[in-house]
């Protein structure tokens, strides 16, 4: 008689359900999506492609580093599971037996190549701590530090939903990088730029914004919720148009204090809707 395994639900439910959030919540930085670039020869700061681009041609990689960012809590930041646990999961391989660690070896590899995790050996299994979402900026990463939401610690939360829901299977990995830039943007309504420079602001190519933008909307999890107009001194008048979006729920749960002020005083009749103080003095929001 064949010994039942665990399939790759109950294994990410059991990996859910260690890390004691009672919010069903985890928090990702936004420098996860965009990096903060030191601007050359006296320019401002910009913003690129943060660790999430180096992922996108790994799904397996990022499936692990997400239930590593959820299932970690505090202490040292880590656990420590069997490969097996960890393949499942993942997605990587279903079998009870000794090539799953393999198989998931090269998963926690790539990402701490990137200086995303660490492994450090626990006995006869690995611990994965996880590193500051940043990863390796020239050479050095940094421990991780619970996030405070302060200007330059920006962060946004992803729900359990994610994986709950089934949406770590439905969605492509275009439709996953840019669900996760619009919940980083933390705005009721938000642009997602399409063009090349926009698109890297946001740390993610052109085509992939394109194709994830349309996988979002086929899912409704992304909704039109009109049009903006932005400074773009690139074109002739300076100023163009551009679509502006919406998520839908369970996704629609990421807002800045500033955001919320903003709505409050919508509410109250002070401003138009989806105006704020700059936009009404000809400023993108």
């Amino acid at each position: 008689m064949a010994e039942r395994v665990m399939t790759r639900d109950e294994s990410i439910e059991y990996l859910l359900r260690r890390s004691q959030r009672r919010d069903d919540v985890f928090p990702i930085r936004r420098e996860f999506i965009q990096a903060r670039v030191q601007g050359q020869y006296g320019e401002e700061p910009t913003t690129g492609p943060g660790p999430l681009s180096k992922l996108l041609r790994a799904p397996y990689a990022l499936e692990l580093l997400l239930l590593v960012y959820a299932v970690t809590t505090g202490g040292d930041y880590g656990v420590t599971e069997r490969s097996q646990l960890w393949g499942r999961a993942a997605g990587i391989y279903m079998l009870p037996d000794q090539k799953a660690s393999m198989a998931v070896s090269r998963q926690w590899h790539h990402l701490e190549k990137l200086g995303l995790i660490e492994r450090r050996q626990h006995g006869h299994l690995k611990r994965i701590v996880k590193l500051r979402e940043r990863g390796r900026v020239g050479g050095i990463t940094l421990p991780y530090t619970a996030p405070t939401g302060a200007r330059g610690d920006v962060y946004f939360r992803v729900p359990f939903s994610y994986w709950r829901d089934g949406w770590h299977q439905t969605l492509g990995m275009p439709g996953k990088a840019v669900l996760l830039a619009a919940m980083s943007r933390r705005k009721e309504t938000f642009t997602l730029p399409q063009d090349t420079r926009g698109a890297r602001a946001l740390g993610l190519g052109r085509h992939t914004v394109a194709r994830g933008i349309e996988e979002l909307l086929g899912h409704k999890l992304l909704v039109r919720a009109g049009t903006d107009e932005v400074v773009n001194a690139r074109t002739m008048r300076g100023f163009e148009w551009v679509h502006t979006y919406r998520l839908a729920a369970p996704f629609d749960l990421n807002l800045s204090n500033s955001e919320i002020e903003r709505l409050e005083t919508e509410q109250l009749g002070l401003l138009p809707p989806g105006g704020d103080a700059d936009r009404q003095a000809g400023q993108p929001g």
